[in-house]
Formats: structure tokens, C-alpha cells, sequence
């Protein structure tokens, strides 16, 4: 199965009725978006699918990826995850509105643990189960895969639980932004960082510096690689 099949697979999911309930209903919730069309879907992962970065965040924005159809698209975390990426030569664009705004990934993948917004961005354990089983397999399917980086702990344990999942010792792997994960039986590099959610830019906790210096991290450890 191609990677653009699992993603097909995605968008027809129906396994969380929670979710899809849920999704349904941010349709004219939200006075700016008034009278767009939302995707309301299961959204899938979008970029290079050769690529040796996989950027991982938690769930669809209500009214970001939920409204737009691609991930990190059309809301603040989007604003600034791809600002960066633009920045050091991952994206074409430096912002992304929708998903036919032309932007191309270079070296990047990127995807959330769970493929639909969920009420309170809070999934429930089931829906963590569900959708990690998809993660793993996008995993899998980017061949050329050398760094993995987790945005926020949900996204950072939810890998880490892929990996002990296939054999490779996590052991003492906690999450801590900026750090850096090597397994002594695998290939693939973890690195962790605080999320570039709107709460974390409003409250400091995420800021421009300190995101280009996690993408900075990873062109060093890809060199290192080479």
C-alpha cells in the first residue's frame, strides 16, 4: 500500500463517532470563517513522502485543519511551524492558507497522532489507540525517514509507545523541549519540542527562536547522518 492509499484510508475513517460528530459541527461555530466550506473529514498527512523529516503535532485545529482540509493549515500554529520550515528551505511558501495555495514540503512530512479535532483538543485514550495505529504506518511508509520531531508530550509519548511497540528499547526517553533522542537500535532520531500552538506563542513558552533553533538541531543532526 502506497502512502498516498493510507492517506485515502484516513480520510474514510469512521471508527471515532465522537470525532465525527464533533467535526461536523465547527461549521459556522466560528464568526471569522462564516460561509466557507469546512472539510469536516479525517485529515491526512501532507508533504514529501521521500523525505527524512517527520513533524508530528496532536489533532487538527477546529477550525485550521478541520476548516482547510491540510494539516497545520489556516490557523496560528500553522503561522508559525511553516514560517520556519520556509525559513531553512522545508517549504516553498512561508505561510500555508488552503490546500490549494501551491505550497510544496521539501525533506518534510507532516501529520498529527489523531487525524480529526477533537472537542476541547483533548482525544479520548480510545481515540489516541485508534488513530496511533495510522501514525505507525505512516511511519513505516516514509522509507527515507532519519528524524522524527514530536510537537508537544502527546505527540512525544505517542511515538515513543510506537517505538517500544516494534523492539527498540525507549527506556528513560521523557519529554523535555529541545532534546534530542538516539536509540541504540534504530536508525530514526527523536527530537522533542513544546508545540507551536497559539497558547504557547501567547504564553511564551514557544517563540520564533526558540522553534528555528529546533529546526536548526535537526539540519545538524541530518548532517551528522550524511
Amino acid at each position: 500500500m502506497s502512502l498516498l492509499t493510507l492517506n485515502q484510508e484516513i480520510v474514510n475513517c469512521k471508527k471515532c463517532n465522537r470525532l465525527r460528530e464533533w467535526c461536523n459541527t465547527r461549521y459556522g461555530n466560528n464568526p471569522h470563517y462564516i460561509g466557507q466550506t469546512y472539510w469536516g473529514l479525517p485529515v491526512p498527512g501532507f508533504g514529501d513522502g521521500n523525505g527524512k523529516i517527520l513533524i508530528v503535532g496532536l489533532a487538527p485545529g477546529a477550525h485550521g485543519a478541520n476548516r482547510t482540509g491540510r494539516v497545520f493549515t489556516g490557523d496560528t500554529a500553522g503561522d508559525l511551524l511553516y514560517s520556519s520550515l520556509y525559513k531553512f528551505g522545508f517549504s516553498s511558501l512561508e505561510i500555508s492558507i488552503k490546500k490549494d495555495d501551491g505550497l510544496i514540503l521539501n525533506d518534510v512530512y507532516i501529520t498529527n497522532v489523531v487525524k480529526c479535532a477533537p472537542p476541547g483538543n483533548k482525544p479520548t485514550s480510545y481515540e489516541f489507540a485508534t488513530c496511533k495505529k495510522y501514525l505507525a504506518r505512516e511511519i513505516k511508509k516514509l522509507v527515507n525517514l532519519r528524524v522524527i520531531l514530536a510537537l508537544g508530550e502527546k505527540a512525544f509519548y505517542n511515538i515513543k509507545s510506537i517505538f517500544t511497540e516494534n523492539g527498540v528499547n525507549t527506556r528513560g526517553a521523557k519529554f523535555e523541549h529541545g532534546k534530542t533522542y538516539r536509540f541504540c537500535n534504530s536508525n530514526i532520531v527523536i527530537i522533542a519540542s513544546y508545540h507551536t500552538s497559539k497558547y504557547n506563542i501567547d504564553t511564551k513558552r514557544m517563540t520564533v527562536e526558540k522553534f528555528d533553533h529546533v529546526l536548526l538541531n535537526i539540519k545538524k543532526v541530518l548532517s551528522s547522518n550524511d
